[in-house]
């Protein structure tokens, strides 16, 4: 036995026997995976499409409730197909091997229509429907015996009272509860209604139905009712049509029966004829039949498509004397779908061409026609590419190989609906490289995608090499997508390289490469960082900038997103380094600066706040007043904070100094006393106590923050407080008063006290002058 030998990747040796059929030769690509193509190969010849044998049978479609149903269909194909029943379209479980359904202890809401899906490798296609309705029977709704009154020679209609019943029951109408009803005197209408006609006196007996439901063996005997006949009637009475036939609708080869009730006096001189478009029915040339011997009810049998038509119930008295009556019924014969054309079995399609499937299918009224790709509808599936033309063909566009399958068209109408399928082979063909890796340049820390499309059939599988010898291989960074192209996310300097994509299936391969080329991202590496410096030092903010030596770059510093021109400035240069120098900061200078890199390399910004402190600026509006209770000899010092010089004030101090009556004293260094050096930061008002009795007082207030203590405020207002004399006065009679006081306390005194001085006058005269007198020691 020959042996042929293949070295792939100057690694290893694989050795293909010529055991392989001839067609085999030539397809053992890179990797020994592709041994396994003439298997599938051979696998695929093998195929059998699924095909249906027996259309979804049972015994009979009524089943009685409570009772066992078997559904079954059959199909055949390779492999062996597996099945999947629906009720109304709603899967009722998952594929299975079995070809039976089984309904057990019947239920009414069981009723449906039920089809099978019959599926294997090659697709899926839908059964014929079948409906399943559940017998049922009641019991009539109303036991209470009914009365109903007609004048003599009119037409009494009695009702079949109410029953559940389902089919709808076979009904019986009885007198006096045993005599069936079977006379010219007596029809029934479609709804069970028991027509009397002429009535009479000898008709004025008691009535009931018999309701027979067959399918679960029940009867049911309805209430009686009682008909009353009133009046005489004339000799003759004019004919009249009282159940009119009605407009119907059949299906081809079924039949329908059209009913028209009638009365008149004498009721055996009333003829009934039927036309059809005009023509006596005999004369008609279709076939038909009477159910009775009156000619009321007109039975169309087998009916086709020539006993469409209008039919009319031509009723009169033999004996004449009145005009003829008549009433029309439109009937029409529906004619379930069907097809033109056999559909073959299987339809061969070149990969990315144009298919058309035909369905054309003929109907009354006309089908309509929907399509199906594995029992799912196309419209869901591809719009752009899908499209149902006039004729009901289905039109396929740019065909792919997840095309093939099972494709089924419906056509439908009220009829009915028929099916046919074909099994769709997309045809293989050798790659064709639609979109070509393309040479690139890509920062590091990018993503980059190197693209390889390429169309065959079946889809080509996708094999990349690196630097020509090295097998790419899917891992965290680097990913085959879906589509063939290769994805390196985060490329890094060490991916640059050739890169060559192989797209190969079983029937060729086709190649190309290209260069990746990873350029080192320019990038801030040292950014700028959030600065605080003293009022007139100097300010450095960084930037230093890593970037691949080759690329250009230029550095650009905003302040407050406005560009800094350094060309004329004496306080503000940019380094080599891309630092930025600001000498002797100033307020003006506060603000965020950004610095910013431009480069083909990549462009970045970041930035940073630069904060001027210097010292708190004077507190503001410092207003002292004094406490009301004289005992206390305190004073409230409130104040606003000013400007914090861009560093939170950490206290403040509160200082007081004595004002004379002659004023301030001039020089403040010597007469001004620190009363509280640790203030908190929040506070805005401070309580002093134990001050002097009559003494006067100015206060003061600094901020402190991280730089020190800022200057003091405007002195505030003067404050006095009052001599502490305790002073009570009485009088002795109309023409005196004796005062007591107390002396000052002896830290208030000043020196020795050599006597007092009262001042008086009237009370109320406030403009009246004072009358002093002095008050020795002695």
């Amino acid at each position: 036995m020959e042996e042929k030998e293949r070295i792939i990747s100057g690694s290893r040796t694989f050795r293909i026997w010529s055991a392989f059929p001839a067609k085999c030769y030539g397809q053992y690509l890179l990797t020994i995976v592709l041994l396994t193509i003439c298997e599938a190969s051979w696998a695929a010849d093998l195929l059998q499409a699924p095909r249906f044998t027996m259309q979804p049978s049972s015994s009979d479609s009524i089943v009685s409730e409570g009772r066992t149903k078997i559904l079954q269909c059959q199909a055949i194909g390779y492999p062996k197909p597996k099945y999947q029943w629906l009720k109304d379209g709603i899967a009722l479980g998952e594929f299975s091997s079995e070809h039976f359904y089984r309904i057990h202890t019947t239920r009414r809401e069981d009723a449906g229509s039920y089809q099978c899906v019959a599926q294997n490798d090659v697709g899926s296609i839908f059964s014929e429907k079948i409906a399943i309705s559940v017998a049922y029977m009641g019991t009539f709704e109303s036991a209470t015996e009914r009365q109903v009154s007609v004048k003599s020679g009119q037409v009494a209609i009695l009702d079949l009272p109410a029953i559940e019943s389902h089919p709808a029951p076979l009904v019986t109408w009885f007198m006096d509860g045993q005599t069936q009803l079977y006379d010219r005197k007596y029809a029934m209408t479609t709804d069970n209604q028991l027509v009397i006609l002429d009535a009479s006196e000898s008709d004025q007996k008691a009535y009931r139905a018999q309701a027979v439901n067959p399918h679960v063996g029940r009867e049911e005997y309805s209430s009686y009712v009682r008909l009353t006949v009133t009046g005489e009637a004339p000799t003759e009475i004019a004919p009249e049509i009282v159940v009119k036939p009605t407009d119907m609708q059949t299906v081809k080869e079924a039949g329908v029966d059209l009913h028209c009730i009638a009365n008149a006096r004498p009721l055996h001189e009333l003829e009934m004829r039927w036309l059809k478009d005009g023509i006596l029915i005999e004369n008609s040339g279709i076939s038909y039949t009477f159910k009775d011997a009156w000619n009321r009810t007109l039975s169309l049998v087998s009916a086709n498509l020539t006993h469409t038509g209008q039919y009319t119930c031509q009723v009169r008295l033999r004996s004449g004397g009145f005009p003829t009556v008549t009433a029309n019924a439109t009937v029409t014969v529906l004619e379930k779908p069907s097809f033109v054309s056999s559909t073959r079995p299987e339809t061969l399609g070149e990969y990315g061409a144009l298919v058309t499937l035909p369905c054309e299918a003929v109907g009354v009224p006309s089908p309509n026609i929907m399509w199906f790709r594995n029992t799912e509808k196309v419209e869901s599936i591809s719009r752009d590419r899908y499209s149902v033309i006039e004729d009901g063909s289905l039109m396929i566009k740019k065909l792919r190989m997840e095309d093939s399958g099972m494709f089924q068209c419906l056509a439908a109408n009220e009829a009915g609906e028929e099916s046919v399928y074909t099994w769709l082979k997309v045809k293989t063909a050798v790659p064709v490289m639609e979109i070509p890796p393309q040479n690139a340049t890509v920062l590091d820390g990018k993503d980059a995608t190197i693209t390889c499309r390429a169309a065959g059939a079946p889809t080509p599988n996708i094999t990349w090499i690196y630097q020509n010898n090295k097998s790419v291989e899917a891992s965290g960074r680097v990913q085959v997508l879906e589509s063939g192209d290769l994805l390196i996310a985060a490329v890094k300097e060490a991916d640059a390289g050739h890169y060559t994509c192989i797209r190969a299936n079983e029937a060729g391969q086709v190649h190309a490469s290209a260069y990746l080329t990873v350029l080192v991202r320019t990038q801030i590496i040292q950014p700028p960082v959030d600065t605080r410096v003293l009022l007139g030092h100097t300010a450095t903010l960084q930037c230093k900038v890593s970037s691949d030596p080759s690329v250009p770059y230029d550095i650009a510093w905003f302040h407050n997103n406005e560009m800094l021109s350094t060309t004329n400035s004496h306080r503000v240069f940019i380094q080599s380094d891309g630092t930025l120098e600001i000498q002797a900061v100033r307020a003006a200078d506060v603000g965020d600066y950004t610095c910013a890199v431009i480069s083909p390399g990549g462009n970045e910004t970041r930035s940073a706040r630069l904060s001027v402190i210097e010292l708190p600026f004077p507190p503001l509006s410092v207003h002292a007043v004094r406490l009301e209770s004289p005992s206390q000899r305190a004073v409230n010092v409130t104040w606003t904070p000013n400007f914090d010089g861009n560093s939170p004030i950490l206290k403040f101090i509160v200082q007081r100094r004595e004002v004379s009556d002659l004023g301030p004293i001039t020089d403040p260094l010597p007469n001004w006393v620190t009363d509280l050096s640790n203030v908190s930061a929040e506070q805005r008002w401070v309580l002093l106590t134990s001050l002097k009795a009559a003494t006067s007082y100015q206060f003061r207030v600094s901020a402190i923050n991280s730089v020190g203590e800022g200057s003091q405020s405007e002195s505030s207002n003067v404050v006095t407080l009052p001599q502490e004399v305790g002073f009570v006065g009485s009088a002795r009679s109309p023409s005196e008063i004796i005062t007591q006081w107390q002396p000052p306390l002896e830290e208030h005194r000043n020196g020795q006290i050599l006597g007092y001085v009262i001042r008086y006058r009237l009370y109320g005269y406030i403009e009246s002058p004072w009358t002093s007198r002095n008050i020795t020691n002695e």
